[in-house]
């Protein structure tokens, strides 16, 4: 797993006065409008707090005075865990990619053609994620669509967690789904002390826009929250469709969900680990879709990346956004520039969206993925200027018309400022074709196919992994299977 370390000035474009702006609409939306909360607990919760509640619509009103109150909860810098014992801090300068999770389709590596996901896609490509230095965790990878759907995405969750050391992060869409993969979690920490002191897990939690939170998203929330197990809100309203068209009032309504919901994290917890995310999405009127590679997409992650520091809560943004097929140059020059901007924007963590809006599996697409993720993050590491690096005595001593190759300079310094991508293919025409001139795309999927041969994470303990089961058969009883 790759060290990473944040964009150390973040691009902002965004002016104070903007954000002021921004702060104080989405303040009125709370207030005026409200948000409706699809739990009575949440009602409850809300009620008891001072705000004005209507039961029978299930809508609150949030102050503005509650809200900061229950922002100044939210924890500046935590720590998520992973099974192996890596460690990594978020919030005090370093950055996380996060893989592409839960689609419903994939590639096949041997076909070339579109398929349904099973649940041995999902372990392939949980051990790919495993093995690909620049993802530093794994979300849920594919949902295998031959597994009944009230147990499906627990069946993969076990999977995921069977075949990473990474830390995991699933999206558990019920309170039954959330309830036993923390339990699966708590089995491998070793306890529930162990697992909030060492949180292998986390989950994002995603609002309905417009300003409603439905029942599959504040069940998980809920279970994630009392346990003190960190939290993203990601709101990303459909522009024009599930917030205004305009950039600035799908931001003052993306910012009113993702503070309704914090507040709810920090009212039930008192302290939770929590994230601001999400992005805004694009919809595109022409093609009648949500485009997760426009341009746009990558803006608003840059403003909503400064709307976290106004707030002083650590950010997680999207990157890798692309509307292709196939991983083609369309997907390319999409995700290139939606990862660089995501990075640019100063996010503590990232999520990769995969191919066709997010919903498409590819496994070449992560390897390379995996390439623009180290290209990105090359920028944050900068360089250095100092007596050592800036060589006066060595060009005195090469002169004029002479040759730094053999220099003891260039030996050891040789990999301290460049970065040599791995596929990438930097030589001659000829040299290229020699090796037989394979694409960008092809190499990749020899990549993969050779970790996929090669990596085998470390194994759960037996009796873990005899939990896991009995914990999955526990949860096909509770919901009648």
């Amino acid at each position: 797993m790759a060290k990473c370390s944040k964009v150390k000035k973040p691009l902002e474009i965004l002016e104070k006065s903007d954000l002021e702006k921004i702060h104080q609409t989405s303040m009125k939306i709370l207030e005026e409008i409200g948000v409706k909360m699809d739990d009575p607990r949440a009602i409850k919760l809300f009620k008891e707090h001072g705000c004005e509640v209507d039961e029978t619509k299930r809508v609150v009103k949030i102050s503005e005075g509650l809200i900061k109150e229950r922002l100044k909860k939210v924890p500046k810098v935590f720590t998520l865990g992973t099974r192996s014992g890596d460690k990594m801090e978020v919030g005090s300068g370093g950055f996380y990619m996060l893989s592409p999770s839960d689609n419903t389709y994939i590639i096949d590596m041997e076909t070339g053609m579109r398929r349904a996901t099973t649940l041995d896609d999902c372990v392939k490509m949980a051990r790919l994620v495993d093995a690909l230095e620049f993802y530093h965790i794994s979300c849920t990878p594919a949902l295998p669509q031959e597994i009944p759907s009230q147990i499906r995405g627990l069946c993969a969750a076990a999977e995921t967690l069977r075949n990473t050391e990474k830390h995991y992060l699933p999206e558990p869409t019920a309170s039954t789904e959330a309830k036993y993969i923390i339990k699966m979690a708590e089995a491998i920490a070793g306890g529930e002390d162990k697992l909030r002191k060492n949180p292998i897990i986390s989950t994002v939690i995603c609002p309905t826009s417009p300003l409603q939170f439905p029942e599959n998203s504040l069940a998980p929330l809920w279970e994630f929250a009392q346990k003190k197990l960190p939290l993203d809100i990601s709101s990303a309203p459909l522009t024009g469709v599930g917030s205004p068209v305009t950039m600035a009032g799908s931001l003052a309504l993306s910012n009113a969900e993702n503070l309704s919901g914090t507040t709810l994290i920090e009212l039930v917890s008192g302290g939770s680990p929590a994230l601001y995310g999400g992005s805004c999405l694009p919809f595109d009127m022409s093609a009648a879709n949500l485009t997760h590679g426009a341009i746009e997409f990558g803006i608003f992650s840059l403003a909503e990346a400064q709307l976290a520091r106004f707030y002083g809560i650590p950010s997680y943004g999207a990157g890798g956004g692309n509307t292709a097929k196939l991983f083609d140059a369309q997907a390319g020059y999409e995700k290139m520039a939606t990862t660089l901007l995501s990075y640019l924007a100063g996010n503590d963590l990232a999520v990769e969206c995969s191919l066709d809006n997010h919903s498409l599996f590819a496994c070449e697409d992560l390897v390379i993925q995996n390439e623009i993720s180290g290209m990105v993050v090359r920028f944050g590491k900068n360089f250095q200027v100092n007596d050592e690096t800036i060589a006066f005595d060595v060009i005195k001593n090469v002169g004029i018309g002479g040759s730094f190759l053999g220099e003891k300079h260039t030996r050891t310094h040789v990999r301290t400022d460049f970065w040599y991508p791995p596929l990438a293919d930097r030589a001659t025409y000829d040299v290229w074709l020699a090796k037989g001139g394979k694409e960008l795309r092809i190499k990749a999927k020899e990549r993969a196919k050779q970790i996929l041969a090669e990596h085998k994470p470390a194994p759960l303990d037996p009796d873990v992994d005899r939990k896991i089961d009995e914990i999955i058969k526990e949860a096909k009883k509770e919901v009648g299977l």
